[in-house]
């Protein structure tokens, strides 16, 4: 009898198991976001103005750093056998008023920051921390202590690891994001670099703007305008450059790791959400948006963060977009 008890333990174990791993399986199951579900109704796009009229800027896409995983952890769909690189990256953006980074990518100290993250995304991950924003610029001959402004998408680790390289520099968050930051555990890098943070927060009280209900213009110009992007985190944003060029970029941060996540459109996998996501409804709202804007504007450069291959598209410094 105790061995016939014990066997079927064994087999309810067993079973129990496999069905976790078959229900784990499934939600990696390609699916896209019903648009129809998220859309916002609105036919209203409320574009930027004469490019004629805007300031000369340039841009440069700086890499400093990537993270090794499958493509089946980046978005749904991905797959299992192939290897996806997320890059690590800042903007520079040189503005007539003043020399900006949008994100830092990997810092100097990268090796002590990813020891703060899930040991579960550790695991599934390998690193390369390439050379860092403060000393690509440092060695081509720009002090990074000129930079008194660094704008973070949102609060992760891996978007302010290099926050530390520019001692001299605010720290700019939208004004929900620096609330969310005020309720994170002190193991969080953002709360470990609390006291070297020189932190600023602005608000998105400004018109809406293309499909977003409401804006930032960050110099009054049109030329850079941050519009708010939640769910990954309450008080993630996105940049957009529109430069004289008639050329356009949209930075998206962390919405999706790769652009098929705005093509399609499809979230990350359940696992990968579960990870690094707040709000998952709130994720798929914005995903739709940038969804639709890319159907509307399909010469727009759409950047995720993480998108090597987009990254490759940009002018890589010490090039420069005009």
């Amino acid at each position: 009898m105790r061995k016939r008890l014990i066997k079927r333990a064994v087999v309810s174990a067993v079973l129990l198991v496999l069905a976790l791993i078959a229900l784990l399986g499934y939600t990696f199951i390609p699916r896209t976001i019903d648009v129809n579900a998220y859309e916002s109704g609105s036919t209203s796009f409320h574009s930027p103005q004469n490019t004629a009229a805007l300031p000369e800027l340039t841009l440069s896409l700086i890499k400093c750093g990537k993270m090794m995983s499958k493509q089946a952890f980046v978005y749904s769909g991905g797959s299992w056998s192939v290897n996806y690189d997320s890059g690590m990256a800042a903007v520079l953006v040189r503005h007539p008023k003043a020399t900006f980074l949008f994100d830092t990518g990997f810092g100097a100290n990268v090796d002590e920051h990813i020891k703060t993250i899930p040991s579960l995304m550790q695991a599934l991950t390998t690193y390369d921390k390439e050379t860092s924003a403060a000393a690509q610029l440092r060695d081509h001959g720009v002090d990074p202590a000129g930079i008194k402004m660094v704008i973070i998408s949102h609060s992760h680790w891996d978007h302010i690891s290099g926050l530390e390289d520019f001692p001299q520099a605010e720290a700019w968050f939208a004004r929900e994001e620096a609330d969310y930051i005020a309720t994170l555990p002190p193991r969080e890098l953002v709360k470990q670099m609390g006291d070297k943070l020189k932190l600023h927060t602005f608000e998105m009280s400004g018109p809406p703007y293309e499909n977003f209900d409401r804006s930032f213009d960050l110099f009054g110009d049109g030329s850079i305008v941050l519009v708010p992007l939640p769910g990954h985190t309450p008080g993630s944003i996105g940049m957009f450059v529109n430069l004289r060029s008639g050329k356009r970029l949209f930075f998206i941060g962390d919405l999706t790791w790769a652009i098929e996540g705005v093509q399609l459109p499809a979230e990350r996998p359940w696992l990968s959400r579960k990870l690094v996501d707040r709000d998952d409804e709130g994720v798929r709202r914005a995903i739709v948006k940038v969804h639709e804007l890319m159907k509307r504007y399909p010469q727009m450069i759409i950047v995720p963060a993480h998108d090597r291959r987009i990254h490759d598209r940009i002018a890589n410094f010490p090039d420069v977009e005009r």
